[in-house]
């Protein structure tokens, strides 16, 4: 009988999802495609900075925001992403993103929307099958899995505080110029914020307690629950984007620090995270 209901409980997850894809791109007419396309072209053609890796685009989205109901977040995008260890330009099946180089352009102003589309047909499909995805998402990819959803089956996408590609890393940059940090942050910030309200996502999962306390305060989310659970500390809040409720959850020592989690732990967590956010009533489920 125990697995009779899990075969059950699995299916109806499926269909929910279906429902969910079904619904949202109902809702997406080709103006409002249109609208939300031009805002990323413009995020995607604006100049980098001298911490920028060199012919990188910024990464708007890990994963296809398109169908997600969920976002995880994090600080910004690994110059790995782009580089090999010797810095030198991941090629071929080692690609990870469009470079300038790929999409045979000069300068991010100069990329036309075909260029575009291609980089972002890309992005959207970076968890497919084959593809060269960076460690750093194994652990997280078992959280999300826990919270109910999945990178793979494209019911999660990941974005993140800056998307910008840097070397070094974003929080390296800002302990070495805390001006220079904050300035990149805060140009980053609005279209993230922007994101999590024009996709539509029901829930955002925060990756470290600088990423939570910032989705907090862009999305002027209310915190309802705090807690302790495998070894970290996880918090609860609600945030209002246009008339939506959206969880915003988190913790506060990213999973890749000590003290570290088993994989179960990792999958334990989201499922808790997932069973504080239902009894908190913020949604009762995630279709």
């Amino acid at each position: 009988m125990e697995t009779i209901a899990r075969e059950q409980a699995y299916l109806d997850e499926a269909a929910k999802l279906l429902e969910h894809r079904l619904f949202f791109y109902s809702q997406y007419t080709a103006d409002m495609n249109d609208a939300i396309m031009a805002l990323v072209y413009e995020r995607l053609r604006r100049a980098g900075n001298p911490a920028t890796v060199p012919g990188s685009l910024p990464v708007t989205c890990f994963g296809d925001l398109w169908t997600a109901r969920v976002g995880t977040v994090g600080l910004n995008p690994s110059w790995k992403q782009y580089l090999s260890k010797d810095r030198t330009e991941l090629v071929g099946k080692d690609r990870h993103f469009e470079t300038l180089r790929s999409l045979g352009a000069r300068a991010r102003g100069e990329l036309t929307d075909a260029q575009l589309q291609r980089a972002i047909t890309t992005m959207r499909g970076y968890f497919e099958p084959d593809k060269p995805v960076y460690s750093w998402f194994a652990g997280l990819s078992r959280v999300v899995e826990g919270f109910g959803a999945s990178f793979r089956d494209g019911s999660a996408a990941h974005l993140d505080l800056v998307q910008e590609v840097t070397d070094p890393f974003w929080s390296d940059v800002f302990k070495a110029d805390r001006d220079a940090g904050a300035a990149m942050l805060e140009a980053d910030l609005p279209f993230l914020r922007w994101q999590i309200e024009a996709f539509a996502l029901l829930a955002v999962i925060c990756t470290s307690r600088t990423v939570l306390d910032t989705v907090v305060r862009i999305t002027s989310a209310e915190v309802i629950e705090t807690g302790t659970f495998a070894k970290r500390r996880w918090t609860i809040a609600q945030a209002k984007l246009n008339k939506q409720a959206v969880a915003v959850v988190g913790w506060n020592i990213p999973l890749v620090r000590q003290p570290g989690l088993t994989r179960e732990e990792q999958t334990q967590l989201g499922s808790f995270l997932r069973a504080r956010v239902e009894a908190a009533g913020l949604f009762p489920r995630l279709a």
